[in-house]
C-alpha cells in the first residue's frame, strides 16, 4: 500500500516540476543589454534577453502597430541614448521546481529502498551526500558573496553567485526535512527529553 502512495506522488508531482522550469539557465527575468551570462540572445532587436523575456512582453512587442512604432521613435529621440536598466534586475528563484524535482528523486530512491533494489544504507548515505554537498555549496557561495559585500566588489559574478547560493539553499531546505523524515524516531527522542 505504501507503495502505491509513493507511485502516486510522483505521477501527482512529475508535471508541476516540467511545467514550472524557466528557459533562462540563472533565473533572470528581463535581463537588459549586455546581459547578465554568456547566453544572452536578443534576435527581435528590443535589448532584452530573449531567455528571460516573460511572456507577456514579446506578445507586447510583436503585436505593436507601426503608429506606436512612430511615436516610440520619436519618444526615443527625445530621450537620452542610452537604454535604461535596473541596478539589480529581479531575479526569479526555481523554488518550485527544484523543491518537487528533489521530492520526486527522494520518492522515487525510496520507492526503490521500499522494493529492495537499493539497501537501507546505501538509501540513507545517498540523502546523506544530497544534504552534504548542498549544504557545502550554499555556504561556499554565501561566504564568497560576504566578500565581494564587504569588500565593495562589483562584478557581474555578483548574481549568478547569489542564484546559485539561493538555488542550493532551497536543496539544502528540501534535503532537511527529507533527512528529518529518515531521523524521524530520533528526532522524537530528543523532543522528549
Amino acid at each position: 500500500m505504501k507503495k502505491l502512495y509513493v507511485v502516486l506522488l510522483i505521477v501527482l508531482l512529475a508535471p508541476v516540476a516540467v511545467y514550472a522550469w524557466n528557459d533562462c539557465p540563472y533565473g533572470l527575468l528581463d535581463d537588459p543589454f549586455p546581459g547578465q551570462c554568456p547566453r544572452y540572445l536578443d534576435s527581435n532587436q528590443n535589448n532584452v534577453c530573449d531567455h528571460s523575456e516573460s511572456p507577456s512582453s514579446t506578445i507586447q512587442n510583436n503585436s505593436s502597430t507601426t503608429s506606436s512604432a512612430t511615436n516610440t521613435s520619436l519618444n526615443s529621440n527625445l530621450s537620452s541614448d542610452t537604454p535604461e536598466a535596473n541596478a539589480s534586475p529581479a531575479e526569479s528563484y526555481n523554488l518550485i521546481p527544484l523543491a518537487v524535482t528533489t521530492l520526486i528523486l527522494y520518492l522515487i530512491s525510496y520507492l526503490l529502498y521500499l522494493e529492495s533494489y537499493l539497501q537501507r544504507k546505501v538509501f540513507y548515505n545517498i540523502w546523506k551526500y544530497v544534504l552534504l554537498a548542498s549544504f557545502a555549496l550554499a555556504g561556499a557561495t554565501g561566504l564568497i558573496l560576504v566578500v565581494f559585500i564587504n569588500y565593495g566588489i562589483q562584478s557581474s559574478w555578483n548574481l549568478t553567485i547569489d542564484f546559485w547560493h539561493a538555488e542550493f539553499a532551497i536543496i539544502m531546505a528540501v534535503s532537511t526535512f527529507l533527512h528529518l523524515h529518515l531521523y524521524w524516531k530520533q528526532v522524537k527522542r530528543i523532543f522528549k527529553k
